[in-house]
């Protein structure tokens, strides 16, 4: 069933042609207005490429975003595109010029179909806002949100007093120095190489809960300090690997991912995704909008 998907992703966008589907979308929307966002992701790893696309196929798509399903959020519809590169490509120099034609494609795209907003998966939005390409950070304002909705789920579903302390990886980082200006109300720590800010070891045995913004890797960078009383959340993509799952139970910490925004998507996100669509390609629809974790066993 997956290589009859990638087939028809293949036909789909190659040879009948994505911006002629596209206009009919578009003709369409402009009269019922029904669809709100275009979201661009790119893969986590290889694995996950290859969900999409067939391995010969990649070259295609390296930069340009190549159509490969829809979704729906509280009563809107959202187009799912994917770009083949990976994070690593996005912090080299000499592909600037990439992202910036990344950028432009996708406002071409979000005219096309009449959307009402654009977004992006992952650092993309960080990288191009550092590097002054976009302005505007609708991803930021959801995750924000959703994280502040999943940890007080979770604060709730163990029976934690609402302000138990945080400590977020990646507190100096552009997702992370916005969320920490919305959590005042919280004895809050942030923990983050680029401005060594050491970890706060004071409230190791008590209730507490660590939430990963930073990459995928920093979890795994600090397991070593964790402890039975230890909420640790993940909102970075992808979700931990079983090694990372495994490492944290066994230093007796419960360990939560956050899926996302529930919605309807067509194909179905891969692996932990499933149910729902990442938060940054949802948008603020404001008590409506549920946010979903998941315990990793």
């Amino acid at each position: 069933m997956r290589n009859i998907f990638k087939l028809f992703v293949l036909i789909l966008n190659h040879y009948i042609g994505r911006d002629m589907i596209l206009s009919v979308i578009g003709f369409v929307n402009k009269r019922f207005n029904f669809i709100h966002s275009v979201f661009v992701c790119y893969p986590a790893s290889k694995e996950y490429t290859l969900a999409y696309a067939f391995e010969s196929k990649l070259h295609h798509q390296s930069w340009t975003p190549w159509l490969i399903g829809i979704y729906k959020q509280d009563g809107k519809w959202g187009l799912m595109f994917t770009i083949s590169s990976l994070e690593e490509d996005f912090i080299k120099p000499e592909n600037i010029g990439n992202i910036k034609n990344l950028v432009k494609n996708t406002d071409a795209i979000k005219d096309l179909v009449y959307a009402s907003q654009k977004s992006f998966a992952g650092i993309l939005p960080g990288v191009m806002y550092a590097k002054r390409i976009i302005r505007d950070t609708i991803e930021v304002d959801v995750t924000i949100q959703a994280v502040k909705q999943a940890i007080s789920s979770v604060l709730s579903l163990n029976s934690y007093a609402s302000n138990t302390p945080i400590i977020v990886l990646g507190g100096h980082g552009f997702v992370g120095r916005r969320l920490l200006k919305q959590l005042s109300c919280n004895e809050f720590y942030s923990v983050d190489i680029q401005t060594n800010k050491e970890f706060p070891e004071h409230l190791i045995g008590k209730e507490a809960v660590l939430i990963n913004i930073s990459r995928k890797s920093a979890i795994k960078d600090y397991v070593g300090k964790f402890w039975k009383d230890l909420i640790v959340m993940n909102e970075v993509y992808p979700e931990p690997s079983q090694e990372e799952v495994n490492l944290i139970k066994q230093r007796g910490s419960s360990l939560y991912h956050i899926v996302g925004v529930r919605a309807a998507s067509y194909p179905s996100f891969p692996h932990a995704y499933k149910g729902g669509i990442p938060c940054c390609a949802a948008w603020n629809s404001g008590d409506d909008m549920e946010v979903l974790i998941k315990e990793m066993n």
